[in-house]
């Protein structure tokens, strides 16, 4: 070891740590490292003589061990942190056994440009067959095999401090993690929290095969049932403290499922002397090794048991219903100019707002998947939200597309037609500089990565303020026009500037369009039942990842709502002439003045099924 600034830090924070701890250190020692790296070892508290083995353990990293009173895991690495050193910040677990390779792995991620990286943590060979290995081992396995068949797309669950690496520039700007989670001996909770941050930030989190430590995994039986209830008790406050994750933990936790319902009804009113009872009985057997089905399902109810109790007693998951969003961007490129440059959005912040959405549990919908909720063919089973570009700019084709083909998402792209291949004459006709439009072919390539081409109108003018000869012309102009281009027959428009009126989204209507767009702004706001003004959420230059992702989750559309509200509504005046008419009833009705009108709220976010999901095998496990 030279006196250079180590390029890895690996911090890793132990409580009684005993052999595994040791097994750990000697595994380090075999690390392929060509550059400089530091280990360094937190005790929090342990009696076990954990600090001593540690400093004893010999090997060719440097290796300092830095001894704590017991203040908990968040605690543990936040002082790790704080000691490093190194460039890089490589968290690791006490009982992680690390391959050869592990270090190489995670620095060519961070080489090539990611924020974060989390590899593979398989169960360790030799470890006892029990319950919890053979449940650890599939959910391990089954782990990788799903982040690989997705070209390494993470989302929160697949995320565990257990084996992360990160900037320690990163770890620093986010304010590392949440000590207050974890004090008093509290389990769980402080890496959730500290893995929504992170991928919320907009930073790449990438999932590395090759970068394995695998898990010896000794657990208490008895203990981790504790440790699933306090988790409960958690995943509230979490839920409380970031939007939409309620509703992730919902689904993973298989919410709606039988045996969720049936836990959340039971846990609360069981005695908690009959509990233990039955807690000692079943973890007695899964630490004798019994594999039989009655102990599995046994074990298993009772961890559901402890989970849902929790929350129960934590006051329950704060969830929103799953709800539609649509953005609308420009120009994706980095434009200098007064007047257009605050709507042009440079790639790199594109890529940042979409990783972040889709970390955030968002999927990206397709025209036709959000055309099915706007109609009501299929219910929303999560958030959802739709990706559209006004004015077809060259730069969507060249910055957009390849961003979001590694994201898995396509989009709409609302185009001018009279100015296909031409220039934002509109824009330039003020003074701004111009941009690009694609032309004939780029539009079809456009179209052969599997977007979805709209109409912008036919010269991008103001609908509003043109008379009925010429509003027809500019809707049901542009669809004829693309059509003649050999680029198919839109069936959704956006209205240019977000501007509508009654007359303009009938006129929409009458062209045969499916659905049109506006924008949320001051002239843009229509009744949302109206789907010739479905409302977007406009993305400037200087809309930033935490206040976009606050955006969606206050969603201002309601698609497949929209029918029954206008039917509400139709209903609610039928009844208010019905009562003019003498005669007709109680003038509140025929329940009574005090009872409860359900026709009169009006309809909120949209909202559907929750859906279904199988539970996280273990929290780690």
């Amino acid at each position: 070891m030279t006196g250079d600034r180590p390029r890895f830090s690996i911090i890793v924070p132990t409580y009684q740590g005993g052999d595994a701890l040791l097994a750990t250190l000697r595994s380090l020692s075999g690390l392929h490292a060509p550059w400089p790296v530091e280990v360094l070892v937190v005790v929090d508290g342990s009696t076990d003589g954990s600090a001593e083995a540690a400093a004893a353990v010999g090997g060719p990293l440097l290796t300092r061990v830095v001894v704590q009173p017991n203040s908990g895991a968040a605690a543990a690495r936040n002082r790790g942190a704080r000691e490093a050193r190194g460039d890089l910040l490589l968290f690791l677990d006490d009982d992680m056994l690390a391959d050869p390779g592990l270090l190489v792995a995670h620095d060519a991620r961070h080489r090539a440009g990611a924020g974060a990286v989390v590899g593979h943590i398989p169960l360790a060979p030799g470890a006892p067959r029990t319950h919890l290995t053979r449940g650890y081992a599939q959910w391990a396995d089954g782990r990788a095999a799903r982040l690989a068949a997705s070209g390494g797309a993470v989302t929160v669950a697949d995320l565990l401090t257990g084996q992360l690496s990160l900037a320690a520039d990163l770890f620093t700007e986010l304010g590392g993690f949440d000590e207050t989670l974890t004090a008093d001996g509290r389990f769980g909770g402080e890496d959730t929290d500290f893995l929504v941050r992170l991928s919320r930030s907009g930073r790449e989190v990438v999932f590395a095969p090759d970068a394995v430590s695998a898990q010896q995994y000794e657990v208490d039986a008895l203990r981790y049932l504790g440790q699933w209830e306090e988790a409960g008790r958690t995943d509230t406050v979490l839920a409380r403290r970031h939007p939409g994750l309620g509703g992730e933990t919902w689904v993973q936790h298989a919410g709606n499922g039988r045996t969720a319902r049936t836990a959340r009804w039971v846990g609360p009113r069981l005695p908690g002397g009959l509990l233990s009872v039955v807690d000692r009985w079943a973890a007695g057997r899964v630490t004798a090794g019994h594999l039989d089905a009655v102990t599995a399902r046994s074990y298993t109810a009772l961890r559901d048991l402890h989970y849902w109790r929790g929350v129960q007693l934590g006051g329950g998951l704060h969830r929103g219903q799953p709800t539609l969003a649509v953005l609308a961007y420009h120009a994706i490129e980095d434009v200098d100019d007064p007047r257009t440059g605050q709507y042009a959005v440079p790639p790199e912040a594109l890529r940042a707002q979409l990783t972040a959405l889709r970390a955030a549990g968002w999927r990206f919908l397709t025209g036709q998947q959000f055309l099915d909720h706007l109609e009501g063919h299929t219910p929303v089973t999560g958030n959802g939200v739709l990706l559209t570009f006004d004015d077809g700019y060259v730069s969507v084709l060249e910055s957009a597309v390849p961003v979001m083909r590694e994201l898995g998402a396509v989009g709409v792209a609302f185009v001018v037609s009279s100015l296909v291949g031409e220039h934002n004459a509109w824009d330039a006709a003020t003074g701004a500089r111009p941009l690009p439009l694609l032309d004939v072919a780029g539009l079809q390539e456009l179209a052969g990565a599997g977007w979805e081409l709209g109409a912008h109108s036919r010269s991008h003018a103001h609908l509003p303020h043109l008379a009925d000869d010429a509003l027809a012309d500019e809707l049901a102009g542009a669809r004829q026009e693309l059509a003649a281009l050999g680029l198919g027959t839109p069936r959704f428009s956006a209205h240019p500037f977000g501007e509508h009126d009654r007359r303009v989204r009938a006129a929409a209507a009458a062209a045969g369009y499916d659905a049109s767009f506006a924008l949320v702004t001051g002239r843009a706001r229509a009744r949302r039942a109206d789907r010739h003004a479905v409302p977007r959420i406009e993305v400037q230059r200087d809309t930033t990842v935490p206040e976009l992702l606050a955006l969606v989750d206050r969603p201002l559309v309601a698609p497949h709502a929209a029918g029954r509200q206008v039917a509400r509504a139709v209903a609610r005046a039928v009844a208010r002439r019905l009562r003019r008419i003498p005669g007709w009833g109680h003038p509140r009705g025929r329940r009574g003045a005090n009872a409860p009108r359900r026709g009169d709220a009006a309809a909120g976010p949209l909202s559907g099924p929750s859906g279904t999901g199988d539970p996280v095998p273990s929290r780690e496990g």
